[in-house]
């Protein structure tokens, strides 16, 4: 593949991971602004998650069984502009969820292709690692967000709207300026040599794999009891008198601490495997969530979110790459949305009015001495059932 390839690439990444920057890290703030209570914010991230692990799986198989994904990721962006910016004019929260469940529907499948496709192009470069690609998206969200902070405060939130659809339309005219294919239309195996399997029986083998298995209960243990931290971190900091800038500074700190936590990462997945990785992310985890909790004061929440960068480096990075080892003859855009979107949407089921119920009856406190306990806890299940060799080949688990 040649280098302007992967330039393209690394921008497509800079562009659409740097849209949700100028929006993601204030929604809490939005929907509080709108009269939502913690719980209602909880719900909200639970029907958003709940419709993506409905649509995941389809979005995943589509990109699995098409060579060039790009309309689908197109109607995506612009579906997802124009949600959000209806979204921005509502405050009654049967029209809000209603919204957020659609949106999900539309970005189900964003992440998981695009990572899919950008495993196929980096097959058979050895110097190249997914995270040396994906770092661009980090350096995207680590300029937008800090802009739409300052923007912010000196107009509205509805600033941090209108930034993410324009840089979604933007994210449009890019991709067509990429030759991507999926992974799988870039397996060296012919399709003739692939069986054709249904989701079904994708699950199945998941099933029968034990790393997969521990990998989907350790996660579901650390999003229950972390996803807290996520929606009312903002509100959190703001209650302690940080304005929208330094609210804004925090996501930035943690998207500039990406940028070598990706090369970093890349380079302890060649040495050590993806599951070392994955395995130190939840020891990381504990560190960031136990300085908040014996100091609960915006300079430890700045710090611990610097920590954060590596935390979602290296699981952004290993969880693309185990899983990718791991995939069923070649479905790994279906697999990463299984886990990536489906079993979240499982979990939001629990973790969204889980945590909207502790922030309304304890506070934001609390929230992460809560998720210590599930860190510490999802770290000892991950070491007990995930190595890094796979339980079966392929052909042996379906015959």
């Amino acid at each position: 593949m040649p280098i302007p390839a992967l330039n393209r690439v690394r921008l497509y990444y800079f562009i659409v991971t740097g849209a949700g920057g100028f929006l993601i890290p204030f929604l809490s703030l939005f929907y509080q602004r709108q009269g939502l209570s913690g719980t209602q914010i909880g719900l909200l991230g639970t029907v958003g998650a709940l419709a993506g692990m409905v649509a995941a799986p389809f979005w995943g198989r589509q990109s699995d069984r098409i060579a060039d994904p790009r309309r689908l990721l197109q109607a995506a962006f612009l579906g997802s502009a124009l949600v959000y910016l209806i979204i921005s004019q509502q405050n009654m929260f049967g029209w809000l969820a209603l919204l957020i469940g659609f949106n999900a529907i539309l970005g189900a499948g964003i992440d998981p292709i695009s990572d899919s496709m950008t495993l196929g192009l980096l097959k058979g470069q050895q110097k190249t690692g997914f995270g040396s690609v994906r770092l661009w998206g980090s350096l995207g969200w680590a300029l937008t967000v800090y802009l739409s902070g300052l923007l912010i405060e000196r107009t509205s939130l509805m600033s941090a709207f209108w930034g993410f659809a324009l840089m979604m339309v933007l994210t449009v005219l890019v991709l067509n300026w990429l030759d991507l294919k999926s992974n799988q239309a870039t397996d060296h195996r012919s399709s003739e040599a692939k069986p054709k399997i249904s989701t079904r029986t994708v699950f199945a083998l998941i099933g029968q794999d034990r790393a997969l298995v521990g990998l989907a209960i350790a996660l579901s243990v650390l999003w229950i009891t972390r996803s807290g931290i996520y929606q009312f971190q903002a509100i959190y900091l703001d209650q302690l008198g940080a304005g929208e800038s330094l609210i804004g500074l925090a996501s930035t700190l943690g998207a500039l601490v990406e940028l070598p936590g990706m090369l970093l990462a890349d380079h302890l997945i060649r040495r050590f495997g993806s599951h070392r990785v994955l395995g130190t992310m939840f020891l990381i985890y504990i560190v960031m969530f136990g300085i908040v909790a014996l100091f609960p004061a915006i300079p430890a929440i700045l710090f611990s979110a610097a920590l954060g960068g590596i935390t979602f480096s290296f699981y952004s990075v290993g969880i693309v790459v185990f899983l990718s080892e791991r995939a069923p003859l070649g479905q790994t855009a279906t697999i990463l949305a299984i886990f990536t979107s489906t079993l979240r949407g499982l979990i939001s089921l629990i973790s969204g009015p889980l945590a909207g119920l502790v922030f309304d009856l304890f506070g934001a406190y609390w929230l992460y001495v809560m998720a210590i306990g599930g860190s510490l806890l999802a770290g000892i299940i991950f070491r007990l059932f995930v190595t890094g060799k796979r339980s079966l080949p392929d052909i042996e688990r379906i015959g």
